[in-house]
């Protein structure tokens, strides 16, 4: 391994603090791929990397010869993999004379994998109802005030009927209210025929 390299000497030391090179096999050491035959390789030299991966094992490796197309690739999966993933640790790679390669696997796990540490570990950040309710009643008198100043500049219906209230005679005739939404009232005003 590359680790194991570089504690002999092998390879130059370097910045090894290099999150690239420190989790580079991590995946790998999880199984996250298995070793399997290249299905374009010719069959001959197949039978040459199954029979040296079963002779290394000390198993026969005869029975290989009576198998064709993919009977021949399965098997040599399952005999690639298992070579492979029983001498990773030392450093066996998975290539067998070019007629073999690594690949990503998808894993099922059972419900035994999964468990609820997880879930006792992460914080459930709560949005607080008063602020909910704050920002609720702010929108809502925002949107009063810009609904009714805007109707106030736009309909003149609304205008007159806001001026000529009785309720809202006090705001109406203040001196703010007449420079944002128009004439004053004047002085002795009894009111509008507003159905007209």
């Amino acid at each position: 391994s590359y680790m194991l390299a570089l504690e002999r000497g092998w390879i130059p030391k370097g910045n090894l603090n290099d999150d690239r090179i420190v989790n580079s096999c991590h995946r790998e050491d999880e199984g996250a791929f298995v070793c399997e035959s290249n299905r374009d390789a010719p069959e001959d030299s197949l039978r040459a990397g199954m029979s040296y991966a079963l002779s290394e094992e000390g198993k026969d490796p005869r029975y290989i010869y009576d198998l064709h197309g993919n009977d021949l690739y399965d098997e040599a999966d399952t005999i690639f993999n298992e070579f492979w993933d029983s001498r990773r640790a030392q450093g066996a790679t998975c290539d067998f004379g070019g007629v073999a390669t690594l690949a990503e696997t998808n894993k099922t796990h059972s419900e035994d994998y999964y468990t609820d540490d997880y879930y006792n570990v992460v914080e459930v950040n709560t949005f607080p109802l008063w602020k909910i309710i704050a920002i609720t009643v702010a929108g809502v008198l925002v949107g009063s005030f810009v609904g009714f100043s805007l109707a106030m500049r736009f309909s003149p219906k609304f205008n007159r009927r806001v001026r000529s209230s009785a309720m809202l005679r006090p705001m109406t005739s203040s001196r703010v209210f007449r420079k944002s939404f128009g004439n004053p009232i004047e002085l002795g005003y009894t009111g509008l025929d507003i159905d007209n």
